[in-house]
C-alpha cells in the first residue's frame, strides 16, 4: 500500500477540495463536463454527480491498480518492473482525473474562464508523462499498447512501446503548443484531433508491421 501513497494523497486532496468548493454551489448548479468541436461547453453534470463522480472513478482506478498483482496473469513474469511502473502509472492517471475534476468545479463557480484551454493543457501534460513511462511497462493485458501483435511477442511489445513513448510525448507537446497558439476553437481542434490521433494510432500500425516482419523470419 505504501507504494501508492501519492495516489492516496491526491485522492484525499481531491475529495477535500471538491467538497469545499462544491458545497457552496446551489443545489441546481450545473458543472461543465463536455466541450464541442467549437470549444463551447455543451454538457453538464448536476451538483452531486459533478462533486462525487470523479473521486469515485479515482478510487476505483486505485483499487484496480492495487489488485493488479492478483489478477494479472503476466505479473510474475516481470514482478520487479511492475512494482516500479504501476504506482507511477496510477499516480499519473489519478492526478489527471483529479485535475480535470477540480477544473470543472472551478468553472461551475465561475472562478476560471470557460474556454476549455486548461483541459487541453492537462491532457497534453498527461500524455507527455505517459510517454516517458510507456517504454518501461512490461507486457500485460491492462496497460500500454495492447494489440494482438504486441501481446504475442516480447520483442514487438518492447519496440512498439519505445516508439509509442516518443509518439505520446510529441502528441502531448503538440496539444499544448497548438492550444497556446490557436486557442480552443474549431480550426485548432480539428488540427489537433488529426495530428493527435495519427500519433497515438501509429504505434498500433507499427506493431502490426513489426509482427509481420518477425513472422517472416
Amino acid at each position: 500500500m505504501s507504494k501508492f501513497k501519492w495516489c492516496f494523497m491526491i485522492i484525499i486532496i481531491q475529495i477535500i477540495l471538491s467538497f469545499y468548493l462544491g458545497l457552496s454551489l446551489p443545489e441546481d448548479a450545473n458543472i461543465p463536463c463536455h466541450w464541442n468541436i467549437k470549444g463551447e461547453i455543451d454538457g453538464y453534470y448536476g451538483k452531486w454527480t459533478g462533486v462525487l463522480l470523479f473521486p469515485g472513478i479515482n478510487l476505483a482506478m486505485l483499487l484496480l491498480m492495487i489488485a493488479l498483482p492478483y489478477i494479472s496473469v503476466r505479473y510474475k513474469n516481470a514482478q520487479e518492473r511492475f512494482d516500479k511502473v504501476i504506482p507511477s502509472l496510477a499516480t499519473i492517471i489519478i492526478f489527471f482525473f483529479a485535475g480535470i475534476h477540480i477544473y470543472m468545479i472551478l468553472l461551475a463557480k465561475e472562478i476560471l474562464n470557460p474556454s476549455g484551454n486548461m483541459i487541453f493543457y492537462i491532457i497534453g501534460l498527461m500524455f507527455i508523462m505517459l510517454g516517458n513511462l510507456l517504454p518501461k511497462i512490461p507486457s500485460n493485458f491492462f496497460a500500454g499498447v495492447r494489440t494482438p501483435w504486441t501481446l504475442s511477442s516480447e520483442d514487438v511489445w518492447r519496440k512498439t512501446h519505445r516508439l509509442g513513448g516518443i509518439s505520446f510525448i510529441i502528441a502531448g507537446l503538440l496539444m499544448i503548443v497548438i492550444t497556446a497558439i490557436l486557442g480552443n476553437n474549431s480550426t485548432a481542434n480539428i488540427i489537433m484531433v488529426v495530428l493527435f490521433m495519427s500519433l497515438v494510432l501509429y504505434p498500433v500500425l507499427y506493431s502490426f508491421i513489426l509482427y509481420k516482419k518477425e513472422e517472416k523470419k
